[in-house]
């Protein structure tokens, strides 16, 4: 425990500092002054224990410092140095509460260690049952917290107990005086403490209840008396304080100011409020630790969600065009930021989307399915993200990692077959895509019938000889169209097609996008 010695002569603060071997009983000499004044601006500073007083000294006498003590906020133990005949002094001292005394002529190291030894386990004891007790009235209030809390969501649910929570929130019933309204007003706070810490549990000294808004979010209630002025914002700024200590190591908490509550009724509307300041915060790209949004300001999520592109986007996935998927994922999160669905149901979709990307891979042979699995489909990949630019990237990494694992041979069919037929049709078709050749000239080629060569091709290579023959010839029409030097009619013409327009058609089809988009990828 750190003592501090306070006497007016240099030569008693010095005799006491090399009297006793303080370490030896468990004591630091944390250090001393010459008045009371002096010393009461190092109680804090040296985080005091036991102060060892004179009585008599200048500016501030050891009585006035044994009153100021008791002004702490917490238990700070006095022992008064007396002389023989300053014995009215020690008794008022003792009346203030000093511990013990001391006579300076009759001092012995001894003797003064008993002294602090004994004050030492009383000031233990003291602070121990205080301890305790502040314990017992947390989980008092934590019990009362929460059994308000679960009254409060079954009202907002069916409506039951309106009366009774009225007046244990509000005090005085809906339609009193203002003065009695704003006596018994609350402020609504929201607190979203982020994935790597649970929201619930959370207890905030002077919380009234607390309502889950999502498994990382509460909306917690509190007298506006709390928050003195300035209502919301100063009641969200001393959250935000205390949410610096509680949540340090969690990097994405934020608060969100509410409104003013006056009545029962206006607990809904608030929610409400707090739920579009979740929504604002993941599409938005501030990361700010305290938000305010005005109701008039919020956009409202809508139920829209792009299943037009993402089925563009699984189409590029079955003709093994990379290209084209990067693209749609692009193009897939532009229109889910334009629309800016609720947070829960984009991830539903983007998770969806992953789990049907890996089944349509794992048919057309990529390589490495089940780790994309892995890191993309299971486990609830998603839920940690907690911005839409989270999720974006999330989706374009799953993307780009499917890319990586597509089959280096997926785009050369020829290499999947020994059966000299079917490789010399496959190098027919490419060495005569730009020719407007048919299955019967295939089947002329390799001296078959058009039909057993169908079926046959078919069975081995898992497509027909005209999706075969479209697909080389998309992926010429790809690789013209990023060289960018060829009109889109000219390209048409030079992959074997008749006219630009049903070039263009097919090529949506298969690719998933214009020839034009595809020229300018977003």
């Amino acid at each position: 425990m750190n003592v501090l010695v306070v006497d007016d002569e240099p030569i008693i603060r010095q005799g006491l500092r090399e009297l006793v071997d303080w370490e030896h009983f468990g004591f630091t000499y944390a250090g001393d002054a010459e008045d009371g004044m002096e010393a009461y601006e190092l109680i804090e500073a040296l985080h005091i224990d036991i102060v060892i007083t004179d009585l008599i000294m200048p500016r501030m006498d050891g009585l006035a410092l044994i009153r100021k003590l008791k002004e702490c906020s917490r238990p700070i133990s006095s022992v008064v140095l007396s002389c023989m005949d300053d014995f009215t002094y020690v008794k008022e001292a003792m009346k203030l509460g000093a511990k013990d005394y001391i006579l300076k002529p009759t001092m012995e190291p001894e003797s003064l260690m008993d002294i602090l030894v004994g004050v030492k386990r009383d000031l233990e004891i003291q602070r121990n049952e205080r301890r305790e007790q502040g314990l017992r009235e947390l989980e008092l209030a934590s019990t009362l917290q929460m059994q308000l809390s679960t009254r409060l969501q079954a009202y907002l649910q069916s409506g039951v107990g309106e009366a009774e929570l009225q007046a244990e929130l509000f005090g005085a019933a809906a339609g009193s005086s203002r003065a009695d309204a704003a006596a018994s007003s609350l402020v609504s706070l929201l607190l979203h403490t982020g994935a790597s810490a649970a929201a619930t549990g959370w207890r905030w000294t002077g919380c009234l209840a607390a309502l889950p808004l999502a498994a990382d979010s509460v909306l917690l209630l509190m007298p506006a008396a709390a928050a003195a002025d300035g209502g919301a914002l100063a009641a969200a700024a001393a959250l935000e304080r205390a949410a610096q200590v509680r949540l340090a190591d969690a990097p994405d908490w934020f608060i969100g100011a509410g409104v003013v509550l006056r009545r029962l009724q206006d607990v809904q509307p608030a929610a409400a409020l707090h739920a579009q300041q979740l929504h604002e915060r993941f599409y938005g790209m501030s990361r700010n630790r305290r938000i305010v949004l005005a109701p008039e300001a919020a956009s409202k999520p809508t139920t829209a969600l792009p299943y037009d592109i993402r089925s563009d986007l699984l189409r590029c996935i079955v003709h093994d065009n990379s290209e084209g998927y990067l693209h749609h994922a692009d193009v897939l999160c532009a229109r889910l930021r334009e629309q800016r669905p609720a947070k829960e149901r984009v991830l539903s979709f983007i998770q969806e989307l992953l789990a049907l990307a890996a089944g349509y891979a794992r048919e057309r042979g990529y390589a490495e399915i089940d780790r994309y699995e892995e890191l993309f489909v299971h486990n609830k990949t998603l839920q940690p993200c907690t911005s839409f630019e989270q999720v974006k990237l999330f989706l374009l990494q799953a993307m780009s990692t499917l890319s990586e694992h597509q089959l280096a041979l997926g785009n050369d069919q020829k290499h999947r077959s020994t059966n000299p037929f079917i490789r010399k049709v496959l190098t027919y078709m490419r060495e005569n895509y730009a020719s407007p050749i048919s299955t019967s000239d295939m089947a002329d080629h390799v001296r078959l019938s058009r039909s057993y060569l169908s079926d046959l091709y078919s069975k081995e290579i898992g497509e027909s000889l005209s999706e075969t023959l479209t697909r080389i010839r998309m992926e010429e029409a790809k690789r013209r169209l990023r060289a960018g030097e060829m009109k889109v009619y000219e390209i048409a013409d030079a992959v074997g097609f008749p006219d630009a327009k049903t070039f263009a058609k097919t090529f949506k089809r298969v690719v998933g996008c214009s020839p034009k988009e595809f020229e300018k990828p977003n």
